[in-house]
């Protein structure tokens, strides 16, 4: 029972504050990238970022060290959901949030611990360095993928469940947490019931839960055997791998790399006509997948789990190019 209350609370947290952010004004009004059409609540990150602190408090912990680790992990998570809900509320410059994004994810790459070995082993800079980036690059690309109903819990709560499966401890117990909270979000967000979700995370959600998981999944990498590394990114590809490939398609076509677009695989779905409730049941089955080639790689050596980063990042790639391809035959603009 002292396991299950922590998971309780998070999800029954999130769904009420879920209910009262539907009801708190904070509008999401439709813009020419935007996929919906009517203005819809948003701040439902709100919801899980206190779900998942409430079920920290309540967890039992195995050591001193490890509830420190976590408090970290939760400062860092509350610092980007703040900054996302300021940027929800007001509009912050892009420069302010590049710097506070990138103090917190250099911060956290400190708490969970650096990646110091990558096939190689690395000095301590190097890998602060770069473990930084890791969780800067996730929080960012979960930021861009936000835009379809459902689809950021579609796949963070298997990525959550597989994390748990395989990192044990106090990770397990928060990466339950997580996808509870999440779940508990996902009741107004996921077209499920309905056709559409009903209330928006917001860059407050989007940002604080991608920090949340990057650290946990960080936190794996850094202490799980050598390669753990791979499986953690291997975790996220169903986002991180939209985003990046999108990046190098536009690139290749002489665009603007930052400037605002609708050139992501997902959104040339909904473009094509697909409806946000099966984009986000494609995606999901992408994590799911994900991570069952996760839960393989973790059961053998290094090179195995290299091995299982390779096919994922293969059939990734594939899928993202017949996407964009049938979106191109279709007529639509695949770079813009």
């Amino acid at each position: 029972m002292r396991e299950i209350l922590p998971l309780i609370a998070a999800f029954a947290t999130a769904l009420l504050l879920g209910w009262a952010m539907r009801r708190a004004g904070i509008i999401d009004r439709p813009n020419a990238r935007s996929n919906h059409e009517r203005p819809t609540p948003r701040g439902g990150g709100l919801g899980i970022l206190a779900g998942f602190f409430i079920a920290l408090a309540l967890m039992p912990q195995t050591s001193p060290a490890s509830g420190a680790m976590l408090a970290g992990l939760a400062l860092c998570g509350g610092v980007a959901g703040l900054i996302g809900l300021l940027d929800d509320l007001f509009t912050l410059s892009e420069t302010l949030k590049f710097i506070i994004l990138a103090a917190v994810s250099l911060a956290l790459a400190g708490i969970a611990g650096p990646v110091l070995h990558l096939a190689v082993s690395l000095p301590w800079i190097i890998g602060l360095a770069g473990t930084g980036l890791w969780v800067f690059t996730c929080s960012n690309a979960v930021n861009f993928m936000d835009g379809s109903d459902g689809l950021i819990a579609a796949c963070l709560i298997p990525a959550c469940l597989v994390l748990a499966t395989a990192g044990g401890g106090d990770i397990a117990m928060a990466s339950l947490a997580l996808a509870a909270a999440l779940a508990g979000f996902a009741v107004w967000n996921a077209p499920l019931l309905r056709a559409r979700g009903t209330l928006f995370a917001g860059d407050a959600g989007a940002l604080g839960a991608s920090v949340l998981f990057a650290g946990l999944a960080l936190r794996w990498a850094a202490t799980g055997p050598d390669g753990t590394v791979w499986l953690a990114a291997l975790l996220i590809l169903p986002l991180l791998g939209d985003v990046l490939l999108t990046m190098a398609a536009r690139a290749r076509a002489g665009r603007r790399l930052f400037a605002p677009h609708r050139a992501h695989a997902y959104q040339l779905l909904i473009r094509m006509g697909w409806s946000h409730r099966r984009v986000a049941a494609m995606w999901a089955a992408l994590s799911l997948a994900c991570g069952a080639l996760v839960l393989v790689g973790a059961a053998g050596p290094e090179g195995l789990k290299i091995g299982v980063f390779v096919i994922g990042v293969a059939g990734f790639t594939i899928i993202h190019r017949i996407v964009r391809k049938r979106a191109a035959a279709a007529g639509e603009d695949i770079t813009r």
